[in-house]
Formats: structure tokens, C-alpha cells, sequence
């Protein structure tokens, strides 16, 4: 029978964790620590996750500011406020949030923000780090996938890694970091599809990660016996979220199944929390 895993207790696991350290550092005369929200623009999808961010900062003590700025503003006034941001040491760390409006170039935002004020583990050098396995502050989706699979017990040494996506916030960052675990490791993608190979290499998987953006792509028949399958899809359907796996027809194949909601999305956000105090510490050297 199919375990499903609680993504929201693991994620209370790890900002308790995270709330002792910070804890500890404002007893010891240090901190406060700061994380900055910037977006431009209003879009509702980017309120409700800035809603948990601020909820998790609270728990862990992390002060947390929102920025909002008007959906007119220009790329040069972003990475202004960006650059003021990267100067200010009353800031620990910070997050541009997306989307943004089509004008502006998130990459190029991004890239924009300090290193060791890169709050979600994307900036090209903190990329970078994963490749030469030196990664502290890591991208947060990838982040609580790892996670998972180490609270779960799962080895990944010499397992059978298919991964579905291959975004450069997602799914790229995850191979590395499964290679970097001696996993043998697949991406599949939009080619994958179109060659029609992508259910023969999804078959395969000892451990199955889906972050392709479209609802119950995987059936049953996608699934190996006993594979652990993690969802990372969330997409709304008829007023509710849904992942990119058909939870049923996995739960008659597969070990263990991450749910959506409640799953890989709460560690998500603990694992921002971790990277800002992981900021902190960098910025202390």
C-alpha cells in the first residue's frame, strides 16, 4: 500500500530547526535576520505564495518585508531597487518574485541579486556551485525534493532517477544535484514526449520526480512497481490544486507518493527559510 508523505510535517521539522538556530544567533547579540519581497505587479498566484512565506519568516523569526511595486515599473527602476537592496546589511536576503511583467527579464533580475542574498538558490554562481558539488544555498524546489527523499530513507546511490521537466529552476538543478548522489539520473522533456519515449523511460524510474506543469500527466501504466513518485506540479483545476500525477492510479504502483497540496510545497518554503539563514551565516563569514 502506497505511504503518502507529509510534506507539512517534515517542513515543521525543518523550520523548528531553523527557528533554534536563529534563536540562538539573536541571543548571542546577532541577527535580526531579513528577507525582502519584490514584485511587480499584482498577480494572485505570487500573493498566496508571499502569504507563506511571511507565515513560515514569522515562525522561524525572520523578519519579513514586501515590496510591491506598480506593474509600470521599469526594468532599470527594478534592478535599482535591487542593487539598493544588495547595499542595505539590514537585509539578509532576498526574493524577486514571478512572474513578472513581459518587459522585464527575470533571469536577468535575478542574476541582478547579491549571491549570498539569494534567497531561493537561482542566481548563476549559486547554480554554479551545485555542478562543483559545493552548494549551501540551494534552488527551493529542487532543495525539498533532497529532502523528502532523505526523510523517507531513500537511497539514492545507484537508483534509477527519471525526472519530468527540465526547467532551469526545477528540473535541470535537481539532475545535478541526483548526479551528485550517484544516481543514475534521466530528464525527460518535450522532445522525450514527441519522440514517444517518455513513458518507456518513466517505466524505468526506481524514483520518479514529476515537474512537467500539467495536470495527472502520469498514469498508472507510467509507474514501476514499489517506485517512489514526488509531485511537484501544481496546477488548478476547477477551483482546486492538483498535481501532475493521477494520485489514484499511483497509489496501485507506487511506495511512496508525495500529495498536492500538502507535499513537496511546505518543504519548499522551509527550505527558502533555511537558505536565508544560510545567507546569514555566509554574510558573517
Amino acid at each position: 500500500m502506497v505511504k503518502m508523505v507529509n510534506g507539512r510535517a517534515i517542513a515543521r521539522k525543518s523550520n523548528d530547526s531553523v527557528k533554534e538556530k536563529i534563536a540562538g544567533i539573536v541571543s548571542g547579540g546577532g541577527g535580526p535576520l531579513k528577507l525582502v519581497s519584490v514584485s511587480v505587479g499584482s498577480n494572485e498566484g505570487a500573493r498566496i505564495y508571499m502569504a507563506m512565506q511571511k507565515r513560515a519568516a514569522e515562525y522561524v523569526g525572520i523578519d519579513f518585508e514586501t515590496i510591491e511595486l506598480p506593474g509600470a515599473t521599469s526594468q532599470e527602476e527594478l534592478f535599482a531597487l535591487i542593487n539598493e537592496l544588495n547595499g542595505d546589511r539590514g537585509v539578509t536576503a532576498m526574493i524577486v518574485q514571478s512572474p513578472v511583467p513581459a518587459r522585464i527579464d527575470h533571469n536577468r533580475a535575478v542574476a541582478a541579486v547579491a549571491p549570498f542574498k539569494d534567497a531561493e538558490g537561482i542566481h548563476p554562481y549559486n547554480l554554479g556551485k551545485i555542478l562543483r558539488m559545493e552548494a549551501d544555498i540551494v534552488p527551493c524546489t529542487p532543495g525539498a525534493v533532497m529532502k523528502i527523499l532523505r526523510n523517507i530513507g531513500c537511497e539514492l546511490y545507484g537508483k534509477e532517477v527519471v525526472i519530468i521537466g527540465h526547467s532551469a529552476i526545477v528540473g535541470k538543478p535537481l539532475s545535478l544535484m541526483m548526479l551528485n548522489e550517484n544516481a543514475t539520473t534521466t530528464v525527460c522533456h518535450l522532445a522525450t514526449s514527441e519522440k514517444g519515449d517518455i513513458i518507456s523511460h518513466s517505466r524505468k524510474a526506481d524514483i520518479l520526480v514529476v515537474a512537467a506543469g500539467a495536470a495527472g500527466l502520469v498514469k498508472s501504466g507510467w509507474i514501476k512497481e514499489g517506485a517512489v513518485v514526488v509531485d511537484v506540479g501544481i496546477n488548478k483545476v476547477d477551483g482546486g490544486v492538483v498535481g501532475d500525477v493521477d494520485p489514484r492510479a499511483a497509489s496501485e504502483k507506487a511506495s511512496y507518493l508525495t500529495p498536492v497540496p500538502g507535499g513537496v510545497g511546505p518543504v519548499t518554503v522551509s527550505i527558502l527559510m533555511r537558505n536565508v539563514l544560510r545567507a546569514y551565516l555566509e554574510q558573517k563569514g
